[in-house]
């Protein structure tokens, strides 16, 4: 250690430190000598020297033996919580719990320095494919000037200058066609982020110039003339007429903005909730049948999208939703809305408080003002820092209010069943933050709550253990929390939890081993299957088939070539109870998340991903395929294909219970079994498939016809977006078939 402390000594200030040597070979793909003195390449690539150096100082410890992964579940039941360890155990537990100083520094070095080689190495990549990216586009765009210009002479020379021919459009919409592609490659970064002390108004650019979601005083506020109107009437009548829990399904639209799409799985997770859908039916099922029935009455209208095969997001004209917020408010279930001003934040009469843009600046926000106790439910319409919210739930600040009698009685928030703070919007232009992650310790007291939601909050690093604590949760979302890089490890301690969402948590690289314990786990979206090498702290994908509930179920596959298809799909032909499977391919790299949205950068930097052969695991050489895909599944959702072919099991002549086929994005995909190789190459497959989609498949070569009569003979609807050989497909301009029958 004699090296490690001379360099932790101060220099003297006459002499210069010396530089930091460069790698004598860089693997990665950055050119050096083309970095200049700004180049942040050239920073990253000396700050991984230096992390390096003192990762050969502070080696990773060795990883203790742990028990198999079949003895860890089992043992969960086998011994009680409350029980005292034994005296041999205890005398182990003693001399842990004294263990050294030095032993948690080094441990605590250990994670900081692997966390931050992991980082660097990320932002390097990330560096290098936004470089490849500013070199493609400034060459496409270049090579559109001459073409625009020669337009342009042609407009000022010609005879006519009021309207354009329709050669000139047609070149117009292909350069369009050609910079709007550009532009879907460009990755969304994260606005500016407010700064200590300024207000909403003085803050970056985040939607409308920064002025988030725009809530305008809507026609409810003339609250006399809207009495008046036959619409108003017609809408208290229907009102009147369903049962109580469709009246607040119904009431919940007028919390959102005018002329906002509403997404139904948002909503079906707010009503599971608030806990007013029936009892027996699937909540996908219970929900899909009350806004049928609202569309039935013209009192919703679905969004149209032809490239849904039903609709998933639905709207209210403005007489309809002025309607029900004047309902609303009446009954007192929302009260949000005031004359001649904007949404106010307050707690109504029926437990219920609405986050709405500036509630962090009003006096309500503050925990003394605000009666936490009569809360039901928190949901953020437009509040972009929800930060104090999480202080109305403080043990600290409502201790006050306990009686004299009972100082140690603990705190616990009995009526809260919804804390929604993130983002319900389709989109991600609201940027939602949390400026302190620990407010989460407040977490513990809402034993009560079945809905926890942060769908899109920047800035949320890790869950605090505090969450295991809610042992009523039915949905955890996570969805989009772009910082988020940990599960708790306790995660089985929510055993009322139904539905998990972690889609697009690129942080995230390894799954809990607890995570195959929740027995009540329905729909898991965001399961990533990485690299992780300790199998017995880390969850697999094999390992879920425990949960014998487990419905749905989405992948992200962050591995190297080792882990193919036909692994992936050994692993889980044992789910009983599968129905929706979705798996994405990470793409170019194993440790990377997002998939790259460059094709040069995928092969300029595919050479550096690939796995030494003598890394691969031995029973991955030796590799069987599926007995069968799991018997219930009925939709199968594959993204980023890595193979030129799919395999035998997967062709159409083997999909007999499949209904739905989605294959988007496979740049090596040539096509589906060859048809001359079968008994009778004239004759229909049994491919049960009734909606295709296929996206971004470039070598996939087949015909309509076989397509729709030998492949897929009961197909009734067809997505077929850039695959240019896919071919005499009788689709619409946007690439769409339906048969007629099933036409909308």
């Amino acid at each position: 250690m004699a090296s490690s402390e001379k360099s932790s000594e101060q220099p003297e200030p006459e002499k210069k430190s010396e530089p930091v040597p460069k790698p004598k070979a860089n693997p990665d793909p950055v050119d050096e000598s083309k970095a200049g003195d700004d180049d942040p390449a050239t920073y990253i690539i000396t700050m991984r020297q230096i992390v390096e150096t003192l990762h050969t100082i502070f080696p990773p410890a060795p990883v203790k033996p742990r028990a198999q992964p079949e003895q860890i579940r089992k043992s969960k039941s086998s011994i009680p919580p409350t029980s005292a360890p034994p005296k041999d155990q205890q005398a182990n537990l003693d001399r842990q719990t004294s263990a050294p100083v030095d032993s948690l520094n080094r441990d605590e070095s250990d994670n900081s320095i692997q966390k931050l080689k992991r980082n660097l190495r990320l932002l390097e990549e990330d560096v290098a494919k936004l470089k490849v990216l500013n070199q493609v586009v400034g060459e496409e765009v270049s090579g559109h000037i001459d073409p625009l210009g020669k337009l342009l002479r042609k407009v000022e020379n010609g005879s006519s200058k009021t309207q354009l021919t329709k050669g000139m459009k047609k070149d117009l919409d292909a350069i369009n066609k050609k910079i709007f592609n550009l532009m879907c490659q460009v990755p969304l970064l994260p606005n500016k982020r407010r700064k200590p002390g300024e207000s909403d108004s003085d803050a970056g650019e985040v939607e409308n110039d920064g002025k988030g979601i725009e809530c305008l005083p809507g026609i409810h506020v003339n609250e006399e003339d809207l009495k008046r109107l036959a619409v108003f009437r017609e809408v208290r009548a229907k009102f009147t007429g369903l049962s109580t829990d469709r009246q607040i399904c119904l009431l919940s639209f007028g919390v959102f903005p005018e002329n906002q799409e509403v997404n139904r799985t948002m909503l079906m997770y707010w009503w599971i909730g608030e806990d007013i859908l029936p009892r027996g039916a699937k909540p996908e099922d219970a929900v899909k049948d009350i806004l049928k029935e609202f569309m039935e009455k013209k009192l919703i209208e679905p969004v149209e999208n032809k490239r849904k095969v039903e609709p998933n997001s639905y709207k209210m004209t403005p007489f309809v939703h002025s309607s029900v917020v004047l309902i609303s408010e009446e009954i007192g279930l929302f009260n949000m809305y005031q004359k001649a001003t904007k949404p106010k934040m307050k707690h109504s009469e029926l437990k219920k408080v609405c986050l709405v843009e500036d509630s962090s600046s009003q006096p309500e926000a503050k925990a003394k003002k605000m009666p936490a106790e009569e809360i039901e439910t928190v949901f953020n319409v437009s509040e972009r820092f929800p930060d104090f919210a999480f202080k109305w739930f403080s043990e600290e600040l409502t201790a006050t209010k306990k009686k004299k009698f009972n100082p140690l009685g603990k705190t616990t928030f009995k009526t809260l069943k919804v804390f929604y703070l993130g983002r319900w919007e389709r989109t991600a232009k609201r940027h939602i933050e949390v400026e302190s992650p620990e407010l989460m310790k407040y977490l513990k007291h809402m034993r009560k709550l079945r809905l926890l939601s942060f769908q899109g909050i920047s800035r949320i690093e890790r869950l605090d253990d505090a969450v295991c604590k809610l042992h009523e949760l039915i949905i955890l979302d996570l969805r989009a929390c772009y910082n988020l890089e940990k599960l708790p490890d306790k995660i089985d301690s929510l055993k009322a939890l139904i539905y998990l969402d972690i889609t697009d948590c690129y942080m995230i690289d390894r799954m809990p081993k607890r995570l195959s314990w929740l027995d009540n786990l329905e729909v898991l979206k965001g399961f990533v299957v990485s690299d992780a090498t300790d199998e017995e702290t880390f969850c697999l994908l094999s390992e879920l088939k425990h949960l014998k509930k487990l419905r749905k179920l989405s992948i992200t596959i962050n591995k190297g070539g080792e882990f193919t298809a036909t692994q992936l799909f050994v692993d889980i032909e044992d789910f009983v109870s599968l129905e929706k499977l979705k798996v994405a391919w990470g793409g170019i790299n194993e440790h990377k998340k997002d998939v790259p949205t460059v094709g040069v950068a995928k092969e300029l930097f595919r050479s550096i991903t690939r796995i030494p052969i003598s890394k691969v695991p031995p029973q991955a050489k030796l590799l069987r395929d599926p007995k069968h895909l799991p018997k219930n599944l009925k939709k199968l959702d594959l993204q980023c294909f890595p193979d030129p072919e799919l395999p035998s099991w997967l062709q159409p002549s083997q999909l007999d219970t499949l209904e739905k086929l989605y294959i988007k994005g496979g740049t090596k995909l040539t096509g589906f079994e060859k048809l001359q190789d079968r008994e009778d190459p004239e004759e229909p497959t049994k491919c049960n498939v009734k909606v295709l989609r296929l996206k971004f498949l470039p070598r996939l070569k087949v015909e309509w016809r076989e397509l729709r009569e030998l492949y897929f003979p009961k197909l009734e609807f067809l997505d077929k977006y850039q695959c240019p050989q896919v071919s005499l497909c009788p689709c619409d301009g946007i690439g769409i078939w339906r048969e007629k029958s099933k036409q909308l």
